[in-house]
């Protein structure tokens, strides 16, 4: 769903000022959200709830068999990734793919619209699988008790 469609859906907006929205940011290429913060004086926390939820619907299951490409990793540095719940995994036609948990995804998302500046594509994992891919892609000290490299699976192995 839409963001526009989705504040109709919780009253915030009518039908016609979205479609005053999208006339402005066709002329604008501005965000519908901007856009709908300054013309109608949504605040920016419920157009960030709903962008988050819209996240939420387009998110896919992590799938651990795509692996990992390091430059993807290196857009972010450990203290975010522990920090936002948040494992880049590849960059895909300008997109950064990248695996969080549900629990961790309202943190995820504001930090990629905050911090990094481009398009992402959020997969779920469940929360020990985004735990293990922390603690393998940004290793603390101690955050690896428990977790052998059997714990991974076989993509996401490095070579010794």
């Amino acid at each position: 769903m839409r963001i526009g469609e989705m504040l109709v859906r919780l009253g915030v907006l009518k039908p016609a000022e979205v479609e005053a929205i999208l006339e402005e940011q066709e002329a604008t290429n501005e965000p519908f959200g901007t856009i709908a913060e300054r013309m109608f004086a949504v605040s920016p926390d419920t157009i960030e709830r709903v962008w988050i939820e819209q996240t939420q619907d387009r998110a896919t299951l992590f799938d651990a068999d795509r692996g990992i490409d390091d430059d993807a990793r290196e857009l972010v540095i450990r203290r975010q990734a522990w920090q936002f719940g948040i494992v880049p995994l590849r960059l895909d036609d300008g997109y950064l793919i990248a695996a969080t948990s549900r629990k961790q995804l309202p943190r995820a998302v504001r930090f990629a619209t905050r911090v990094l500046g481009m398009a992402v594509q959020f997969e779920v994992a469940e929360d020990e699988t985004l735990a293990r891919l922390l603690a393998h892609q940004y290793p603390v000290r101690g955050s690896d008790k428990g977790l052998g490299d059997d714990a991974l699976p076989e993509s996401f192995r490095r070579a010794a």
